[in-house]
């Protein structure tokens, strides 16, 4: 489910012609099997190999771990 979270406002970014992206999770995990560039088998490798091929389309672009206490905004 937070992969798909992640990987879909990917699509309207690139809609809008954005070039700069930074993308920002609560989830460690997700993150950390990003960095590892799916050398894991993963459910949701397929949709992480999607999200690598939307972040090609940007300038710009980071996957980052934030806090829960410090991602609020997106909770409320």
């Amino acid at each position: 489910m937070e992969a798909t979270a992640c990987r879909d406002p990917l699509v309207l970014a690139k809609q809008h012609g954005k070039q700069r992206v930074v993308l920002e999770t609560d989830c460690l995990e997700l993150v950390n099997l990003w960095k590892k560039k799916h050398s894991q088998r993963s459910v949701v490798d397929p949709i992480l190999k999607e999200t690598e091929d939307l972040s090609l389309a940007f300038h710009d672009f980071f996957f980052s771990y934030v806090n829960r206490v410090c991602n609020k905004v997106a909770h409320v």
